[in-house]
C-alpha cells in the first residue's frame, strides 16, 4: 500500500512540474479547459501502467528487479467499462457495465480401451465449459473544488445478472458391460486419467441475481486539460441470490450389471455483504471529451 501511495505521489509531482501553476484560469476556453464542464463525457481506465512505468524509473520497491509489468491498459476494476456524463460543471451521472462471456473446450487423449492390438491407440475425452455474466451500475456524483484538485462524492446502485455456468463432458471410452471401468479423464486441467466406474456427464450452476447500494468519496487531480488521476473509496452493501443447479453422473451398477445415470440437485444460496472497498489503493485515469 505504501509503495502505491508513494508512486502515485511521485507520478503527480513529476507531471505537475510540466503543468502550469494552479493560479491560472482553470476553465479559460482560450488557453484550454482543465476541468470538466456540463455536457462532457469521461472514460475511465486503470492507471497501473503509468504507475508501473514511474516505478521502474525511480525504483521505489527495489533495485534488483522490475517494479511490475506495465503490459496493458485495463478498465478501472479490470472488467468494467466506466464512464460519466456531466450534467453541470459540478455534478455528473456515472455508469459502468461489465459483460463476461466465457467459452472453453479442453480435449485430452486417453488410452483406447477397445483396441487390443495397438497399445498406443488413443481416444478423446472433451470438456466444454460456458459461463456468462452481466454487471450494471448507475450513480450520481457531486464535486467540490475550483482548481485542479477536485473532491468527489455520491452514491450508486449496482446490479448483477447471470454468473451461472454449464459443463458438458464426453468420453471416448463408453461405459458398458465390456468396459465397466473405462479409462476416463478425471482432471482436464492436469490431463490426469485413470479407470473409473463413476464420472460426471454434465453440470449446471444456476444463474444468480444481485443488487447493492454504495456510497463513495474520492479525489481527482487534473494533470493536463481534461485528463485526471484519481482514486476513491466506497462503503455499501451487496445482496446476491443463486438458484438451484444440478449435476448428472453415470456409474456402473454391479448388481444389475448395467450403466445407470443419476441426477443430483445443487442447492441454491444467498449472501449479504456490507463492507468498504478499494483499500488496495486502486488509481485510475479519467479522460474527458
Amino acid at each position: 500500500m505504501k509503495k502505491v501511495i508513494f508512486t502515485f505521489m511521485a507520478l503527480i509531482f513529476s507531471l505537475a512540474v510540466y503543468a502550469q501553476d494552479d493560479s491560472e484560469v482553470i476553465n479559460d476556453t482560450n488557453s484550454g479547459s482543465y476541468l470538466p464542464q456540463a455536457g462532457d463525457f469521461a472514460l475511465g481506465i486503470d492507471a497501473s501502467p503509468f504507475i508501473n512505468l514511474v516505478g521502474n524509473i525511480i525504483r521505489i520497491n527495489d533495485f534488483n528487479g522490475p517494479f511490475n509489468d506495465p503490459s496493458a491498459f485495463n478498465f478501472i476494476d479490470g472488467s468494467s467499462i466506466y464512464g460519466k456524463y456531466f450534467l453541470t460543471d459540478k455534478s455528473a451521472v456515472r455508469a459502468h457495465v461489465s459483460i463476461g462471456i466465457n467459452s472453453q473446450t479442453l480435449n485430452n487423449l486417453v488410452n483406447d480401451d477397445s483396441n487390443t492390438t495397438d497399445p498406443n491407440a488413443k481416444v478423446t475425452d472433451t470438456w466444454k465449459h460456458s459461463q456468462t455474466g452481466l454487471g450494471l451500475g448507475l450513480g450520481y456524483e457531486l464535486r467540490k473544488g475550483k482548481k485542479r484538485l477536485q473532491a468527489l462524492y455520491g452514491a450508486e446502485l449496482n446490479l448483477s445478472f447471470g454468473g451461472g455456468s454449464k459443463d458438458v463432458y464426453t468420453y471416448g471410452n463408453e461405459m458398458s458391460s465390456s468396459d465397466s471401468i473405462p479409462t476416463t479423464t478425471l482432471n482436464f486441467l492436469s490431463g490426469f486419467a485413470t479407470t473409473s466406474d463413476y464420472r460426471v456427464t454434465d453440470q449446471k450452476i444456476a444463474d444468480g441475481f444481485g443488487f447493492g447500494l454504495r456510497g463513495f468519496v474520492g479525489i481527482e487531480y487534473f494533470i493536463f486539460p481534461k485528463i485526471s488521476l484519481g482514486g476513491e473509496f466506497g462503503l455499501g452493501f451487496m445482496y446476491n441470490k443463486v438458484g438451484e443447479g444440478n449435476i448428472n453422473t453415470e456409474f456402473w451398477n454391479y448388481t444389475d450389471h448395467n450403466r445407470q445415470a443419476n441426477n443430483t440437485k445443487i442447492a441454491g444460496s444467498s449472501n449479504f455483504n456490507f463492507s468498504n472497498d478499494n483499500f488496495g489503493g486502486n488509481i485510475y485515469v479519467l479522460i474527458h471529451f
